[in-house]
């Protein structure tokens, strides 16, 4: 599972987004790019609030044997009145709400792979150890306010040598 299908996933099941597109309620979207975010989320209608949005290539750092990716998550909100300053707070304490749940949804799926044994993607998402960033989205012109959630994941490095991706001598030889 990507890191990005375990979003859809909450997307999926948090009441408050309830991500259906075959239905039409479409509330997860993906972009390759910052730049990208805010020219997605012009477009968006407002009866799709709240919203979730990701970068689709994230950042990679990191030493050789640990390297880790920056995943940037948008939580977007609506407001009512886009020059209303307390419609613009309120909607960014709901965007940061929204985040919030899927922290913690998170860090209890992460938990419950631990207990259960399972290194699948939740496990190799450790928020205690992570370097977690919050930062506010917005306003963006058509009234859309949100905050970027960035941590930083642990990438696995496939340590196995195959010898089936390599040429032995002997077919060096016959070429």
């Amino acid at each position: 599972m990507t890191f990005h299908s375990i979003v859809r996933l909450w997307c999926r099941t948090y009441r408050a987004m309830l991500d259906n597109p075959a239905n039409g309620n479409r509330r997860f979207y993906m972009t390759d790019s910052q730049a990208g975010v805010v020219e997605m989320a012009k477009g968006i209608s407002s009866k799709f609030s709240p919203f979730v949005m990701m970068e689709s290539a994230p950042e990679l750092d990191g030493e050789f044997l640990k390297p880790f990716r920056n995943y940037p998550i948008y939580f977007f909100v609506k407001a009512e009145k886009m020059a209303d300053g307390d419609d613009a707070a309120a909607a960014y304490e709901e965007a940061l709400m929204h985040a919030r749940k899927f922290l913690t949804w998170l860090y209890n799926k992460h938990e419950q792979e631990i207990e259960e044994n399972i290194m699948g993607d939740f496990a190799m998402i450790d928020l205690e150890q992570s370097r977690l960033m919050i930062s506010p989205v917005g306003p963006i012109e058509n009234g859309w306010y949100g905050v970027c959630v960035q941590f930083e994941r642990m990438e696995p490095l496939n340590m196995c040598d195959n010898p089936d991706d390599y040429i032995d001598e002997e077919e060096r030889e016959g070429e």
